[in-house]
């Protein structure tokens, strides 16, 4: 059954305003985007990793300790330690984006479901 002209045209009015509140806050959600951080550390403590909210490396600190361990095994404790990285810059950003638009917006509920995996991965590899 088609809707009334007066509620379709209120349903248009609300839509309006709903895209208009959206347009408001999207000055802040790019600002907490960029701002999100998230740190890994090796279990030894002697790799440090900072990523942005894109999973890209920002920092990145070894000591001499984790460089005498020998190439195979730096390089896998590099790549454990930028995904706990990823993954905490990844709970960063939703609890950035979650405080910004609420935890009940399409947007945060994306982040959430894109976490499933991560958190996935992580089990399967026992860490």
């Amino acid at each position: 059954m088609p809707l009334d002209p007066e509620d379709a045209f209120a349903q248009v009015e609300a839509d309006v305003r709903r895209a208009e509140i959206r347009a408001a806050q999207m000055p802040a959600f790019e600002a907490a985007i960029a701002a999100a951080r998230g740190t890994g550390r090796s279990r030894a403590r002697d790799i440090v990793v900072q990523v942005d909210a894109g999973g890209r490396v920002v920092d990145l600190r070894l000591s001499e300790a984790a460089l005498a361990r020998g190439a195979s095994r730096l390089a896998a404790d590099l790549l454990a330690t930028i995904r706990d990285a990823e993954a905490d810059a990844h709970r960063a950003t939703l609890r950035a984006v979650s405080d910004l638009l609420g935890a009940d917006d399409p947007i945060v509920a994306q982040l959430r479901d894109a976490a499933a995996p991560v958190a996935s991965e992580r089990t399967a590899h026992g860490r």
